[in-house]
């Protein structure tokens, strides 16, 4: 089961959630269901020198090393 990462629209809470297909989700500290999904990464060390930083369309490569320890 995939674990995604949002935020809340109405309270700005971010949290966590293991998530089962359709299943609906909805914020555990408002209970609204007005969320965004955001963009996580994986906690896998890689060589990033293939990816192309410079595409628009990608995240940036901050975002991307702000889990980086």
């Amino acid at each position: 089961m995939p674990i995604f990462e949002f935020e809340c629209k109405d309270c700005s809470n971010q949290f966590e959630t293991i998530t089962k297909g359709q299943e609906k989700t909805c914020c555990p500290q408002c209970n609204s269901c007005n969320l965004k999904k955001l963009i996580s990464t994986c906690g896998r060390i890689s060589d990033d020198s293939r990816c192309n930083w410079d595409d628009p369309s990608l995240p940036s490569k901050k975002e991307f090393q702000r889990e980086r320890f």
